[in-house]
């Protein structure tokens, strides 16, 4: 009994080992990789999004860069301008110390002995009062020398010191400059590989077919139209301003300095530096800026449509203008 019980328990063990032994294809290391793949792997939606998402943010990078690039202009242009002015400025200080010097051997030549045994060493009356009259007249001139050459000293000094600080507020935007471009190459590195998985080097965005004619521009704004048509399909390249690719702003630099008008390479501050104008009243050349805070910005064309360099991996492209969020509108001057 006790072996025939032993047997049963076997045999029923072994039913259930059998009833839970796993397929070859679940315990095959290769096919439980390539499953967890598959569903790991984003749908081709998913990474598109992913792909616009990190997009903007490099746009926003190279904005924040090239806002620190024009400061480093501006400082290096005013550290110039500083530099030109110390020179005129240490010369005046100098020429002011000479004459202030001639001026005390002059009265010492006049005087001889010094100033006050000359005064009371007068034999008549009248030579003292005429040797008061010089020495107050001498007195005078190197008092107006001697402040004059104290104003020229303060202007040397203060240009010295606002050259310095100048000078430490370069390097420090420089250091500003250096990170920011560094954050950028390497947002570059992970855009590219992105877009080569999702399309394989080519656009995200759907062939726009043949684009119509834009409406007829008169004028100044007319040339910045026909410059900006001419820029379609050229690459979107961060910190370019042409004549071969562009980053957004860089786009509306160009056009408009076709027209003689100068903007700065960054969006936030065409925007500053332009007349804002309401959207019903917004025409071909006008501005379009996007976001807030600011860091996109196309050219309106009419009907709707702009210009605009649009993102890392893009060509120079026209679309509607509430493909984005609008922040408003301007017209430079």
């Amino acid at each position: 009994m006790i072996a025939r019980s032993a047997i049963v328990a076997l045999l029923s063990a072994l039913l259930l080992t059998g009833l839970h032994t796993p397929t070859r294809a679940a315990t095959n290391p290769t096919t439980t990789a390539a499953l967890a793949l598959r569903e790991d792997r984003p749908t081709a939606a998913e990474l598109d999004k992913h792909i616009a998402t990190a997009s903007r943010r490099f746009e926003v990078v190279v904005e924040q860069y090239n806002n620190s690039r024009e400061d480093l202009r501006e400082t290096r242009r005013r550290t110039a301008q500083l530099g030109a002015q110390l020179g005129p400025l240490t010369r005046e200080l100098e020429r002011r110390q000479t004459i202030l010097d001639g001026l005390m051997a002059n009265t010492y030549q006049r005087t001889r002995t010094g100033p006050t045994v000359a005064l009371f060493g007068s034999d008549r009356p009248h030579e003292f009062v005429d040797k008061l009259l010089v020495l107050h007249q001498l007195a005078s001139e190197e008092q107006r020398a001697a402040h004059a050459l104290q104003e020229a000293r303060a202007k040397v000094d203060s240009a010295r010191t606002m050259l310095d600080a100048f000078s430490a507020q370069q390097r420090r935007q420089q250091i500003q400059l250096n990170t920011r471009k560094a954050t950028i190459e390497g947002e570059i590195v992970a855009l590219k590989h992105m877009r080569a998985v999702a399309y394989g080097g080519g656009s995200r965005y759907a062939d726009p077919g043949d684009i119509p004619a834009p409406e007829y521009v008169p004028g100044v704004a007319g040339r910045v139209v026909a410059f900006a048509i001419n820029q379609l399909g050229k690459p979107y390249r961060w910190g370019a301003d042409g004549p071969g690719a562009y980053d957004c702003s860089g786009l509306t630099l160009a056009a408009w300095r076709r027209a003689g008008v100068h903007l700065p390479h960054n969006a936030a501050r065409q925007y500053a530096s332009t007349a804002h104008v309401d959207r019903s009243d917004v025409r071909p050349g006008d501005l379009v800026f996007f976001y807030g805070p600011i860091s996109h910005v196309g050219l309106y064309i009419g009907g709707g449509q702009m210009i605009h360099a649009p993102e890392f991996g893009e060509n120079v492209r026209v679309s509607s203008i509430d493909s984005q969020p609008i922040t408003g509108f301007a017209r430079p001057t």
